[in-house]
């Protein structure tokens, strides 16, 4: 049993074959339960003088239920409650363990 709810659901792409205009053919397709965290900030960057550019970062969180089988080069598909599809590669992946050394959920930051 999960320690957090898994409620919601991503697809996880496999694969690492080109087609002719270079995007990835996913030779693997499968579905996972999962938390997903989303949020977004907006970042303001100054550079020298009174030049200021503002972009807004858009990231989500994602836990798994214990050691879940996520690479670097997987595309992680999402959809959330009001209809938007996000189609992300993982940032960064973390193995959060207990005190006894078992993986308690992986987090994947996209």
């Amino acid at each position: 049993m999960a320690i957090l709810p898994m409620k919601q659901t991503v697809i996880i792409n496999r694969g690492d074959e080109l087609d002719e205009w270079g995007n990835v053919v996913p030779e693997q397709t499968f579905t996972m339960k999962c938390r997903v965290e989303e949020g977004t900030s907006l970042r303001v960057y100054r550079s020298a003088g009174t030049t200021t550019s503002e972009v807004v970062v858009a990231t989500a969180r994602i836990l798994f239920d214990k050691l879940a089988d996520i690479q670097e080069t997987d595309s992680i598909v999402f959809t959330n409650e009001l209809g938007i599809t996000f189609d992300k590669k993982p940032r960064e992946i973390n193995v959060k363990r207990g005190g006894s050394g078992k993986p308690l959920f992986t987090e994947v930051l996209v």
